[in-house]
């Protein structure tokens, strides 16, 4: 639920830093489009693989790609020299979601 939220948020920020006029760069708004997509995707996946943990392991791709766009999100701010909160934050949800779906697939099976 939480990688839902963080998608929902990073969505509103990308949106109101289009519309006061901050410039961003073609590969930012690509990168931040594609980490809200795969938060989304990861949000939803998670709540329907709560309850069967065996079906974690079919969210390692997609796991991976939210990892990667939010790691490029984070570069790219790094090169811009810029700072915004909900960017690093659906970067941590997105580690933690992988952290914990890591723990739950290495749980021996009952």
């Amino acid at each position: 639920m939480l990688a839902i939220v963080g998608a929902v948020d990073l969505s509103i920020t990308a949106r109101v830093l289009s519309t006061s006029g901050t410039s961003m760069e073609p590969l930012q708004v690509v990168s931040i489009v594609l980490s809200v997509a795969f938060s989304l995707i990861l949000g939803i996946a998670g709540l329907k693989t709560a309850g069967e943990p065996r079906r974690v392991a079919k969210l390692f791709l997609v796991t991976v790609l939210a990892l990667w766009a939010n790691a490029c999100d984070i570069l790219l701010l790094v090169l811009e020299g810029e700072f915004i909160f909900s960017v690093v934050m659906n970067a941590l949800i997105v580690a933690a979601y992988a952290y914990v779906a890591y723990r739950v697939r290495r749980e021996p099976s009952r």
